[in-house]
């Protein structure tokens, strides 16, 4: 009889550590995946604030192509026609006075175009900081 009294306790002991050691490992795992989605959700913020604009109608996502030398613009959530130009600087003239009230970026289209664009937008501020 105090074997089997021995033997229950035995496992009793280990159902317990079992149960708390999964506890543990659950509590763990929770914990880091709560940290990993805060860091997701960090990163992820701006491109939320764009999208969520974009829909609002505040922002404009511009696709490029390239037809000799003109960078053609077009909605990249409508697909509509909306400014063309030589460079940055003319794209955003003829966006502005198209839709004073909104504001632009380049989302996607001719990897090529949108580089070239997005280096010249990036040369124009920082020679603006300079002066």
């Amino acid at each position: 009889m105090e074997t089997i009294v021995d033997v229950a306790q035995w496992v009793l002991w280990i159902a317990c550590a079992v149960i708390l050691v999964t506890w543990l490992a659950e509590l763990v795992l929770k914990t880091y995946l709560l940290i990993k989605i805060k860091q997701y959700q960090t990163e992820l913020q701006p491109v939320l604030d764009v999208m969520e604009r974009a829909v609002a109608g505040q922002l404009v996502l511009l696709t490029v192509e390239v037809d000799h030398n003109q960078y053609l613009c077009y909605n990249a959530l409508t697909q509509e026609f909306v400014c063309q130009g030589i460079d940055v600087t003319e794209i955003v003239q003829r966006f502005r006075a198209r839709f004073p009230d909104k504001t632009v970026t380049i989302f996607n289209g001719d990897d090529t175009a949108v580089a070239t664009l997005q280096q010249q937008f990036r040369a124009q501020h920082e020679n603006l900081n300079l002066q």
